[in-house]
């Protein structure tokens, strides 16, 4: 486990390091309105999202997105871990967004997303 600190406050426990990732990232609330965004890193755990408009944290969405490997979408919910704003700052050299954490990720997306990021020689982002 990694620990991400401020100072001397913990800001965030990672399991999983993340990895430099850029795709198109569709979520929302529910299925009618659906947004777009682009994903700055992911890991198997979850990915951040760049938006000007994060959901508060403990937000569940649904998510869908295409890994460049796969001909078929990865979609699973997920829920707002963490959010980084102009007033709050939590992560410096992070744009406004969101992390959002898979909460029902299937051991067959696992597996194509831990490919993804191995073999498709990603730079690792701690």
């Amino acid at each position: 486990m990694r620990y991400i600190f401020d100072g001397n406050t913990v800001l965030e426990q990672r399991f999983e390091p993340r990895y430099k990732a850029r795709l198109a990232i569709y979520y929302g609330s529910d299925y009618q309105s659906v947004m777009r965004n682009y994903s700055i890193n992911m890991s198997t755990g979850g990915l951040f999202i760049e938006t000007s408009n994060p959901f508060p944290e403990n937000t569940t969405l649904f998510v869908k997105f295409m890994l460049p490997t796969k001909n078929t979408p990865i979609t699973c919910t997920s829920k707002v871990a963490w959010t980084n704003q102009p007033e709050n700052g939590k992560t410096k050299g992070m744009p406004i967004g969101m992390g959002l954490q898979f909460l029902d990720m299937t051991l067959d997306k696992l597996h194509s997303i831990r490919k993804f990021i191995y073999e498709g020689g990603l730079e690792p982002e701690w």
